[in-house]
């Protein structure tokens, strides 16, 4: 397992960096669309395993909406996606033909997917916007997966205090540690390599807060995977499992990069 983790990571790892740095915006947000295809496919398996391929696809292609409309440069397309997104979710409530509990359990786990992966994925669109903001998307990625790495060694090394047993037993406190040290040792790597330009006292502190709020990310999909009573959210990446479980950091991590580049830039 740990080796096909690796060989994973060291295949993907360089074809992402170069993908990143020298894609044109337009292929960018294609790759965009293709991980929230694949990832609200993951989403709709473990939250409405039942939902017909009709009712899937309508919910992954008005997925596919956000984040062309955060491409677009008038935020106006944003707020109509949203608005269009709410209207047609409603009207299928309306026509579905079960329990009126039912209805509103669906078109809410409806939104919470929309909500959870294409919304917060889309983030990495507006950051690709910024200036210098493949630097910011790169930094992102190294400090999300340089505090995953660094707390897998320490949670099985030194784990013994967990950290949210009900949600994720295999984690820990210790582990919970070492993600912010191996963040913000990835932070302080990125920034004196290849992002001399982003102050110490910044790049420090924000890694710090990736390195926390990434956990929640974890938290999250571990509470999805939970609820639907599976181990991985998917078999897309050999050693790794689903795209979900890739990716769950970085979903809630993106958005809080964007926003501190955003005011940093100001």
């Amino acid at each position: 397992m740990h080796l096909k983790r690796w060989i994973s990571g060291l295949i993907m790892g360089p074809c992402l960096i170069l993908f990143i740095l020298f894609a044109p915006a337009w292929l960018f947000l294609l790759l965009i669309l293709f991980l929230t295809f694949l990832g609200l496919q993951e989403y709709y398996a473990l939250a409405l395993p039942g939902l017909s391929p009709s009712k899937k696809m309508v919910g992954i292609l008005l997925g596919l909406l956000l984040p062309i409309s955060l491409y677009a440069k008038d935020s106006r397309f944003f707020l109509a996606g949203m608005a269009m997104i709410l209207i047609l979710l409603f009207i299928l409530a309306l026509g579905e033909q079960t329990d009126f509990s039912l209805r509103i359990d669906r078109v809410s786990r409806h939104l919470l997917g929309l909500l959870y992966v294409p919304f917060l994925l889309a983030h990495f669109i507006l950051m690709h916007k910024l200036e210098e903001g493949r630097l910011w998307i790169l930094f992102t990625l190294v400090v999300v997966y340089c505090g995953d790495t660094t707390a897998f060694y320490v949670g099985r090394a030194w784990g013994r205090k967990k950290l949210a047993p009900e949600v994720s037993p295999g984690k820990t406190v210790e582990g919970g540690v070492g993600v912010v040290g191996g963040s913000i040792a990835g932070g302080l790597f990125f920034k004196l390599f290849f992002f001399p330009q982003l102050p110490v006292l910044h790049a420090l502190a924000l890694a710090a807060g990736v390195g926390i709020i990434g956990q929640w990310g974890d938290l999250f999909e571990s509470l999805l995977k939970r609820s639907a009573q599976v181990k991985d959210s998917g078999t897309l990446i050999p050693g790794h499992g689903g795209l979900l479980d890739r990716v769950d950091s970085v979903l809630f991590a993106g958005p809080l990069v964007y926003y501190y580049a955003l005011a940093a830039l100001r």
